[in-house]
């Protein structure tokens, strides 16, 4: 089964809502359309893979018996965000009238884990913050650094992240719609598989930078400091590990 097909089943059958494909024309289009209580949506899809170069030299590397180690900074990626905006493009050249307009990011590469964190990322600017003159935890903060959510907040209400075990809706808190968004029944059908900064802030879990706050004349360190009262933020350059071997047949 093709990956559109498995794309609409979990539309249909996981989150149980009426989708059909759209007929693809001489013009790249949005791949489907969602109806559900009043609203209509369009979802285009995107899925990344693993480059075959690297696979290549990955497999070289374990068939001669090493470990392969991978170092991967958690941060926003350009690469994703080409993606993000090609997707965008096709959804506001789109004829077809809907109510709000997502792009599904799918993790198809050798780390999905790795894969579906930069996804996050990268729509919302995300970084890891730790206060050291307190004792919290360390924290998310959502639009700490450009966002594609910002970039594009005009035409992309949502998106959708996933790889093949999981999935979740991730909510665009600076669309205009965001409010109207937030109570369709596509945002009910996820459950608690749902990050919405706006809610996580008011519960305390996450920081958040404001769309007040100017970055051309501002410091978001600072900016954080006196919106939550902090004492020595700082920004923590986050990696993700891991390390693969081949193990002998029993």
């Amino acid at each position: 089964m093709n990956l559109e097909n498995v794309v609409m089943n979990c539309i249909k059958f996981q989150l149980g809502l009426k989708v059909e494909k759209i007929i693809e024309s001489t013009e790249k289009s949005p791949d489907f359309l969602v109806q559900c209580g009043k609203y209509k949506y369009l979802i285009e899809l995107k899925s990344k893979w693993t480059k075959k170069e690297f696979l290549k030299y990955r497999e070289e590397e374990l068939l001669s018996g090493k470990i392969f180690e991978e170092i991967n900074p958690v941060g926003r990626k350009i690469h994703i965000s080409r993606v993000v905006e090609s997707a965008c493009r096709q959804l506001k050249k789109s004829k077809i009238k809907a109510d709000f307009k997502l792009v599904w990011l799918h993790a198809k590469g050798h780390n999905p884990y790795f894969q579906v964190e930069d996804f996050e990322s990268t729509l919302y600017g995300r970084e890891y913050i730790a206060d050291w003159g307190d004792n919290k935890p360390l924290m998310y903060c959502y639009y700490f650094n450009n966002s594609d959510f910002y970039f594009h907040r005009n035409i992309l209400d949502s998106a959708i992240v996933s790889d093949d075990q999981e999935m979740k809706l991730c909510l665009n808190t600076l669309s205009p719609r965001y409010k109207e968004f937030k109570k369709c029944k596509l945002r009910e059908a996820f459950q608690n598989a749902v990050i919405d900064p706006v809610d996580d802030e008011i519960r305390s879990k996450v920081f958040s930078v404001g769309p007040e706050f100017d970055r051309n004349h501002g410091d978001v360190i600072d900016y954080l400091t006196k919106k939550y009262n902090l004492q020595r933020p700082m920004k923590m350059e986050m990696q993700q590990l891991s390390g693969t071997m081949l193990l002998p047949k029993k």
